[in-house]
């Protein structure tokens, strides 16, 4: 599995449970209605620089291949956001009360229903998920409430690659012959 796989995993179940936009912070794109959570990648990649397990896998399509497997850990950091406002039907929103809320249910989705990620065949496993902290920022003439975690995960990184294999080695003079 790569970091991209795992990531989209996440993001998706993540978006899925707390019912709001799950998008990746400093893009250059239109910023999501109100409440919504972005998310930034810390490390991609933390390996303990084990040799891994390596393995040659023949395929019927693709031939031999080298196929190299090791576990890693990667960190997200997540930052659930909302702002004071009127609804449609004149109630009110306190964006306080909204960005802890939806930070409460994001952390629960790590600590319960996200606990083991299933990415396609394969498991993506949370190691450690931090406290909700307050990450409000001042803009313009309003405050944007937020508050977020992060989350450290773990899957197993695997690269493949074509490989060439010998199935009989004949030399002139070989002994067992």
């Amino acid at each position: 599995m790569t970091f991209v796989q795992a990531r989209d995993a996440i993001v998706s179940g993540l978006e899925k449970h707390i019912g709001c936009p799950v998008v990746l912070s400093d893009q250059i794109a239109d910023r999501p209605e109100f409440p919504y959570c972005y998310y930034s990648v810390l490390t991609p990649r933390t390996s303990n620089h084990t040799f891994g397990l390596h393995e040659v896998v023949e395929g019927e399509e693709q031939g031999c291949r080298h196929i190299r497997s090791e576990p890693v850990e990667a960190t997200m950091s997540f930052t659930f956001c909302g702002q004071n406002r009127e609804t449609e039907d004149g109630s009110y929103i306190y964006g306080e009360d909204e960005a802890l809320g939806l930070a409460e249910k994001g952390h629960g989705f790590f600590l319960l229903n996200g606990h083991c990620i299933l990415a396609g065949s394969e498991d993506v496993v949370i190691r450690n998920v931090g406290s909700v902290a307050n990450r409000s920022g001042f803009v313009v003439e309003d405050t944007v409430r937020r508050y977020g975690f992060d989350v450290r995960f773990a899957y197993i990184r695997t690269d493949e690659m074509p490989a060439a294999t010998i199935r009989e080695a004949r030399t002139p003079g070989n002994t067992h012959e």
